[in-house]
């Protein structure tokens, strides 16, 4: 009997953190938390290694896309078939836009045009340092599998964080 396959698509987000168009716009809508320290979002300039990792070790992924505010990489090969460039107006409600969110850019990754059903969720800081396989994603059948072990707050957590954790695993579980 011949294996099912199915199609899965990578997603990661990224940010310019450099962008001052960004900043300001960030510090416009969250007046309350401006970015004044570099800590929290920097840009290392490594980003084009995970894109470099994806090709050599998951050369079968179907496509990768990229999701941003609308500022891409600008050596990103936007020509590329396998990648496809998502704003987050392309998917997420106007209502909740602008975000600097994660929790609504993670929420709401289940609406962006053409993804595959089956997609593995990145951040630009994970990097695959192996090559792995389809299955490694998937079980029988391409059924998706959820790895969460804990779906417990964790001391330190923020309230917005422990309830963003307890709705993806309560959806995660129903599924």
């Amino acid at each position: 009997m011949e294996k099912e396959t199915c199609k899965i698509d990578f997603v990661v987000p990224w940010v310019d953190s450099s962008d001052p168009a960004w900043i300001e716009q960030y510090n416009h809508y969250r007046p309350e938390k401006p970015i004044t320290d570099r800590g929290r979002f920097r840009n290392w300039d490594i980003f084009r290694y995970w894109f470099r990792a994806v090709e050599q070790y998951a050369p079968w992924v179907n496509k990768v896309y990229l999701v941003t505010n609308g500022t891409f990489p600008e050596w990103v090969n936007a020509e590329c078939p396998k990648l496809v460039l998502v704003r987050h107006e392309d998917y997420i409600p106007e209502k909740f836009l602008p975000t600097f969110s994660s929790h609504t850019i993670e929420l709401n990754m289940d609406k962006i045009p053409g993804l595959s059903e089956h997609f593995v969720y990145f951040n630009d800081d994970m990097y695959i340092n192996a090559p792995v396989v389809p299955e490694d994603y998937s079980a029988t059948a391409c059924l998706a599998t959820a790895m969460l072990r804990r779906c417990t707050p964790v001391r330190g957590m923020t309230p917005s964080t422990a309830l963003a954790l307890k709705s993806s695993c309560s959806a995660t579980w129903r599924w």
